[in-house]
């Protein structure tokens, strides 16, 4: 596998990442009638860094990656939405997925997708009511890792 193929290569996982959220923003914008042809907010996140390891190499990680949009959704639109979410964070690297129902009878749904590395996406939607500002909310963070300088240099 050459470098860039490499997930445990920070550069490589950010881009990666990014490119699946978006794919994923893009295919529930087409199955969701709701969010078709709406402009989404789009926050890159920020990039943090790691204390020196024992040979003085520093991780770094990413947090705050976020889409987001202010839209009307269904309950039925919110179904559609786990459904293709499920499908489509299983067939990645972020496999681990899971549907948190325990405030769904608020209006408020929370999908999360992760993997044993720590990479996360926690997907909230919150339909309208007395309780909600009714919103899409995508928010992944990318865990620890060395750029790829720093594992050329090892």
């Amino acid at each position: 596998m050459s470098n860039i193929d490499r997930l445990d290569i920070f550069e490589v996982a950010c881009k990666h990442f990014l490119t699946d959220l978006s794919n994923f923003k893009n295919l529930i914008s087409t199955q969701v009638r709701s969010l078709d042809g709406l402009e989404w907010a789009f926050d890159k996140g920020s990039t943090k860094v790691c204390s020196a390891d024992e040979t003085g190499l520093k991780k770094r990680c990413k947090v705050g990656v976020k889409y987001r949009l202010q839209v009307e959704l269904s309950q039925a639109d919110a179904e559609t939405i786990w459904m293709e979410f499920s499908r489509f964070w299983s067939a990645t690297t972020l496999n681990q997925v899971e549907r948190v129902c325990s405030n769904e009878e608020l209006g408020r749904y929370q999908f999360i997708a992760n993997n044993s590395i720590g990479d996360e996406l926690i997907c909230d939607i919150y339909l309208p009511n007395e309780w909600n500002i009714p919103q899409l909310n995508m928010l992944g963070c990318i865990s620890a890792r060395y750029r790829k300088v720093d594992i050329q240099e090892v």
